[in-house]
């Protein structure tokens, strides 16, 4: 692998943030790849392969005027009719599976049939969220992609296959290239560490992924895509720096926190044995009001 963290000028920009992955997979021009993402992750869940798609406007109005609208990465429908939503999320959000299952119902409700009589049987739904963070999916489990549907609890056999959420944890894969041994392996990879390299490896040959990366290429962005990429950048790396300095705090009040029952339990134990206030306070850094307060008979 090359020298990581080469500047975007040198090679390709990072798939994971908007712009990019936009232009690489919600591009008319460039279906091809928006086709092989999908099958890639949806497989499992799709009865026949996807031949073709129609990109949607990602633009969703909410049903009132108290309601959100939406703005969607990717918002698309196959031949036969089933509906596709896809993002990338590189900011971590604690709710982000309640979020998808909200957007989910706001797609849902603008394609409902208004007037006539209509019988709610709207076609599957499928989301497809890459995330440049861990959620928790529970204890153990730690496998990259997960899938979400509903099922009867009784009987978790029978699913009701009409919402499929389906969560690509890119965190999570840590295999090198040299491991990656399917197609849905390289084209994690590719979105993982695709800025890392100057050059495409040879591991990841073939139109889709030749295509891939010249997108990717940064030298072929507009001046303008070029300072909305810097401007994401300053974005992610401030919100890294927030998160970091959180942390820092976090730890700091953590050992505070710690010091001061550490010097509590002292000061009970030296009050238990009778030893005067002030020497108690001198030794502990308690203010003797502090220890006057305290109860030695617990």
């Amino acid at each position: 692998m090359e020298t990581k963290n080469q500047a975007p000028q040198e090679g390709y920009a990072e798939l994971t943030l908007d712009l990019p992955f936009k232009k690489a997979f919600a591009s008319e021009e460039d279906k091809d790849l928006l086709i092989a993402l999908l099958n890639a992750f949806l497989e499992k869940k799709l009865k026949q392969p996807i031949a073709d798609v129609v990109i949607k406007n990602p633009y969703v109005k909410g049903q009132a005027a108290h309601n959100r609208d939406s703005i969607f990465d990717i918002r698309c429908q196959d031949t036969q009719g089933n509906r596709f939503i896809v993002e990338v999320q590189i900011g971590r959000q604690v709710h982000f599976i309640k979020r998808t299952l909200f957007y989910v119902c706001m797609a849902i409700a603008n394609n409902g049939v208004k007037g006539g009589n209509w019988d709610f049987d709207y076609p599957p739904v499928y989301t497809l969220s890459f995330l440049d963070f861990d959620l928790d999916f529970g204890k153990d489990n730690d496998d990259v992609v997960q899938y979400l549907s509903l099922s009867n609890e009784e009987h978790p056999e029978i699913r009701y296959n009409f919402i499929n959420l389906v969560f690509v944890r890119l965190t999570k894969f840590n295999k090198s290239l040299e491991e990656c041994e399917t197609f849905r392996d390289r084209l994690i990879f590719a979105l993982r560490h695709a800025h890392e390299f100057k050059e495409r490896p040879e591991q990841l040959s073939g139109k889709l992924f030749e295509r891939l990366f010249s997108i990717a290429k940064f030298t072929n962005f507009t001046p303008e895509e070029q300072s909305e990429y810097w401007s994401t950048m300053m974005n992610k790396y401030d919100q890294q720096a927030a998160l970091i300095c959180a942390k820092k705090e976090g730890l700091e009040e953590g050992r505070e926190e710690g010091a001061l029952q550490k010097a509590l339990q002292t000061a009970i134990k030296m009050k238990a044995k009778g030893l005067n206030i002030a020497l108690i306070a001198e030794i502990t850094g308690l203010s003797e009001k502090e220890i006057e307060e305290l109860d030695t008979c617990g």
